[in-house]
């Protein structure tokens, strides 16, 4: 295979990857948008477990185990609807950060693999040329 020929098969897979991850990246946005209306939507319905206020009409212990528990269900939600929702929108930054490094690595590899098109282009020294192969396969894994 001529080193030309090398360098497309190389420079497609560089693309077909910088595909991918920026694929990744916007559905792992999209999630992230879905998730948060979701959670302003949790926010929003679970006063509705503490209305309507069961005022000084229920007394005893049956009305105050009822609150103590409407309450403990309450908390139990808001904590999921704060914390844990938050702690996934993290994740997915977390995600989305990790494959933007991806990305810049995979453009500085593209640099690498457009430098190497100019010098064969230029019918420049093999050696040279296959040196920059031989960087961009270790790149690319």
């Amino acid at each position: 295979m001529s080193l030309a020929n090398t360098l497309d098969t190389l420079q497609d897979l560089i693309s077909s990857k910088e595909n991918d991850i920026e694929e990744k990246i916007q559905r792992l946005k999209q999630a992230s948008r879905e998730l948060s209306v979701e959670q302003n939507h949790l926010l929003q319905e679970i006063t509705q477990i503490i209305d309507p206020n069961l005022g000084r009409e229920w007394t005893g212990k049956r009305a105050t185990r009822f609150e103590s528990y409407r309450m403990e269900a309450y908390l139990a939600i808001k904590d999921i609807g704060i914390e844990a929702y938050d702690r996934y929108k993290q994740e997915i930054e977390n995600k989305i950060t990790s494959l933007e490094q991806i990305q810049l690595y995979l453009q500085t590899t593209k640099a690498i693999a457009y430098e190497a098109e100019h010098l064969v282009k230029n019918n420049e020294d093999d050696a040279v040329v296959e040196e920059k192969v031989s960087e961009l396969k270790r790149r690319l894994g």
